[in-house]
């Protein structure tokens, strides 16, 4: 693990200006079928808090319909400072720790700048 940016940092570098909205979409693969149930039952608290937010412009989890491992989390923000505040959640911290249990492999972020 040593050696990889982290998130706050992939985004600094990914993006010219802090204040800007953006996307983030996460794939991530879980063990089996029941660890997918899991996690897709954590997320909804996630995604119900992460809602309220004022900097999060969308937040939605998607179960891939053809594979029940996968999972494609899609959210925008509008700022880097607005993803640190929402990091820094009771909520987000304790959907971390089931989604760390889970997790098949390391999930992958993909830093998308909003085009319209």
């Amino acid at each position: 693990m040593s050696g990889q940016q982290t998130l706050q940092q992939r985004l600094h570098s990914a993006l010219d200006n802090p204040n800007q909205p953006f996307a983030l979409l996460t794939t991530v693969r879980v063990k089996d079928k029941a660890a997918g149930d899991r996690l897709e039952a954590a997320m909804q608290t996630v995604v119900e808090k992460s809602r309220q937010e004022a900097g999060n412009i969308t937040y939605h989890v998607n179960r891939d319909a053809n594979d029940s491992t996968i999972f494609y989390l899609y959210d925008r923000w509008n700022s880097i400072d607005a993803v640190d505040f929402h990091e820094q959640t009771e909520y987000f911290k304790a959907g971390l720790v089931v989604l760390k249990e889970v997790l098949a492999e390391p999930p992958t972020t993909t830093i998308m700048q909003i085009a319209y």
